[in-house]
């Protein structure tokens, strides 16, 4: 029998995850068949549960609980391991940019590797493999691996959402802003979930970010806002926007609405130091101190 235990850091407690809180539900795509859920079934509910839901210690336990269903069943299913190889990821995340080595903890994205490529290896016809597998290489920087399972995502299933996703972030990080936005067109086209859309939205406003178009990028951070009015996440990415442009008290405002949803520590102690700066006589000691997301 198959095992698979949740990662240390989020038994330990882990920090804001740049994906966000919306609810979980299961489309045409993706829906169980009748009867019984099969072990793909499982892991693929499992990996989607996650994504959704990665504030929530609940749903990602709930959603171990099921990948153990489907290893009872059938240790060698593929899906098993691409959606272990998200939990890994998102059981070692500490903070900042989702798609930087840097802000995971230890060993986490070896172990998330290792995991998808095992995916792979078990089924190489299945696309979420793939996708999974291209979305720890984006993690890790080799581009030019990622952009192939990309690829090979999108020949295997050209409707699904991922691979016009990560395409959107492989060009993203490249500075490629047209063609990143072309992509993320593809993949709200192909959203299947309601957190597809809030994922679209997050990277549109980073590229928005990277082309330095400011008002763009609050306007979508408002837009996330509008979306998902309950979810901590959104509140917390506009607020650090206020804080990189000088904005304490704007940012206070969101912060603590943040708190008041989820008191995620990031949310906490950026609170703290909105007060702090906000306090400050000098703008420019204040603006010194910002925190180094504003890069």
């Amino acid at each position: 029998m198959a095992m698979f235990m949740k990662p240390l850091a989020w038994v330990l407690g882990c920090s804001l995850v740049i994906l966000g809180a919306w609810a979980y539900t299961v489309t045409k795509h993706d829906r169980p068949s009748a009867g019984n859920p099969t072990p793909r079934d499982l892991a693929r509910e499992a990996y989607y549960q996650m994504e959704a839901h990665v504030f929530d210690r609940a749903q990602f336990q709930e959603a171990y609980t099921k990948i153990n269903q489907a290893a009872d069943q059938n240790p060698k299913e593929a899906f098993i391991y691409a959606a272990v190889s998200l939990g890994t990821l998102i059981g070692g995340y500490t903070i900042g940019d989702w798609y930087d080595l840097d802000t995971f903890s230890g060993d986490t994205v070896q172990q998330a590797l290792g995991y998808a490529q095992q995916a792979v290896t078990l089924d190489p016809n299945l696309g979420a493999a793939h996708a999974q597998l291209a979305r720890v290489l984006l993690v890790k920087k080799e581009f030019q691996e990622a952009a192939r399972h990309i690829a090979t995502a999108k020949a295997l299933d050209p409707d699904s959402f991922y691979p016009w996703y990560f395409e959107g972030i492989w060009h993203e990080k490249q500075g490629q802003a047209a063609e990143a936005n072309q992509a993320f067109d593809r993949a709200q086209h192909a959203a299947a979930l309601p957190h597809h859309s809030m994922l679209v939205l997050v990277h549109r406003t980073n590229v928005a970010k990277v082309e330095g178009n400011g008002a763009l990028q609050e306007k979508l951070l408002k837009e996330g806002i509008g979306l998902n009015p309950n979810n901590a996440y959104t509140y917390g990415e506009y607020a650090a926007f206020l804080m990189c442009k000088g904005r304490y008290r704007e940012a206070i405002v969101q912060w603590e609405q943040a708190i008041r949803i989820a008191p995620f520590p990031r949310a906490v102690s950026q609170l703290e130091k909105a007060k702090a700066y906000l306090a400050q006589k000098s703008t420019t000691l204040a603006q010194a101190n910002v925190h180094t997301g504003c890069a």
